[in-house]
């Protein structure tokens, strides 16, 4: 269980690559960063697109740090802890 948020973060770092590598080139309502805005437009949806795999990569290296901090110097001796974790790994 001590290796959650960092494993949540290299999925999102693999999430990351896969959305600026291979993001949708046309607009589409089922893969990609969706809003009504990002959909009204081309330009917008590319936009969209880059910036929310951007951003998604520097949060997915973010849990990496904390994960790896969290394997090195902390104990999950209490149940506090697995709220913690557990926490800070859905909201991210």
């Amino acid at each position: 269980m001590n290796m959650l948020v960092f494993l949540s973060g290299m999925g999102g770092l693999f999430t990351s690559f896969l959305l600026r590598y291979s993001s949708p080139e046309e607009i589409n309502s089922v893969y990609g960063y969706r809003t009504k805005k990002a959909m009204s437009d081309p330009r917008l949806w590319k936009f969209a697109q880059k910036y929310s795999a951007k951003m998604f990569g520097i949060i997915a290296i973010l849990n990496i740090i904390i994960g790896l901090f969290l394997m090195m110097f902390v104990t999950y001796s209490n149940d506090n802890y697995l709220f913690f974790e557990l926490g800070w790994a859905v909201l991210s």
